[in-house]
């Protein structure tokens, strides 16, 4: 059975990746766990991404459950317990260019409106919000990691994807929003599964989405194109509009200095208020003192900054170049 071959794929390679691929198992078995392998052909696998495209699932989703199919009969194949991959000439789908979006505070409050009525997922999306933290480091947290008193409330995440665990602070609105959780003083995990669903039997005892009522409450509030992951790009793009070092930065939400290249850049708001500080400070009569002698300070200002040569300053920094 096909199952057994995704059993064993999952225990002795599976799991060991940082992929995340135990949210998509439960669909990948109510499809074809019950199945003979030997009769799963390159249709059929064709014919469930068709349908995992009518749930309007990403393109990059879909790929995922593909690599699930692919990877087992691979692992099955090199192990001598099968002797051909039907999923091999299978067409990954076509994932769009990245892309960035930033909701700003005024279209977050709008939205966190529309999920007020949804507890698991007002807290998620505040959660979410303000940490900078991903999906797959709030879902799967228990009771026991949770601290809510002292001087520093916080989740505490084992394992990020940078294979490092952290720290994830809870503001004041976080907690309050916790504590009205279904979950608190009840469960085990902070946001349960649907244990009434029969696709999360003999799964993870945790919610591994929130996409579908993250969706109807977009829809709600006349917010398009965004995704759960946005809630860290947004969080990530206010600490770089307010000047918060890079450091400290990546102490709150787990990024690499390399990932932090993309925020400089996210928003066309950032670009909006450099601008606007920078012909602000050139068309204010108040900073001109009427003296030439002050052009050699001046030059002497600008070749510490970068100089007249085109060296750039970040973004982040033009706040603290030209001043409140």
């Amino acid at each position: 059975m096909f199952g057994e071959l995704l059993d064993d794929w999952w225990e002795k390679h599976g799991k060991q990746t940082r992929s995340r691929f135990n949210y998509h198992l439960p669909k990948v078995r109510e499809r074809f766990g019950d199945r003979r392998a030997r009769d799963i052909q390159a249709d059929d696998v064709e014919a469930f991404l068709a349908d995992l495209a009518r749930e309007e699932l990403a393109a990059s989703t879909i790929n995922k459950y593909r690599t699930i199919l692919c990877s087992t009969f691979n692992f099955a194949v090199r192990r001598e317990k099968f002797d051909r991959n039907p999923v091999s000439v299978v067409p990954q789908r076509k994932e769009p260019p990245g892309r960035d979006r930033f909701l700003a505070p005024q279209d977050f409050r709008k939205f966190l409106d529309e999920c007020r009525g949804d507890p698991q997922l007002y807290a998620f999306v505040w959660l979410a919000a303000s940490t900078g933290a991903r999906k797959g480091e709030i879902l799967p947290r228990k009771w026991s990691e949770v601290e809510m008193e002292g001087a520093a409330p916080h989740i505490y995440v084992p394992r990020t994807k940078n294979g490092r665990s952290k720290r994830l602070a809870l503001a004041e609105e976080v907690i309050r929003a916790l504590q009205k959780l279904p979950s608190y003083r009840r469960d085990e995990y902070v946001f349960p599964a649907d244990r009434t669903n029969v696709r999360f039997k003999g799964t993870q005892g945790h919610a591994w989405d929130m996409r579908k009522p993250f969706q109807s409450a977009c829809e709600r509030a006349g917010i398009k194109n965004l995704r759960i992951h946005d809630l860290r790009h947004m969080a990530t793009s206010i600490l770089f509009m307010d000047g918060i070092p890079e450091a400290i930065i990546k102490k709150l939400t787990g990024h690499r200095s390399r990932e932090l290249e993309r925020y400089e850049h996210l928003s066309p708001v950032i670009k909006r208020q450099t601008v606007e500080l920078i012909a602000k400070k050139l068309s204010d009569t108040a900073t001109d003192t009427g003296d030439s002698e002050g052009e050699d300070e001046s030059s002497e200002v600008i070749e510490r900054n970068g100089g007249d040569d085109g060296a750039r300053t970040p973004t982040w920094q033009c706040r603290l170049l030209w001043g409140k």
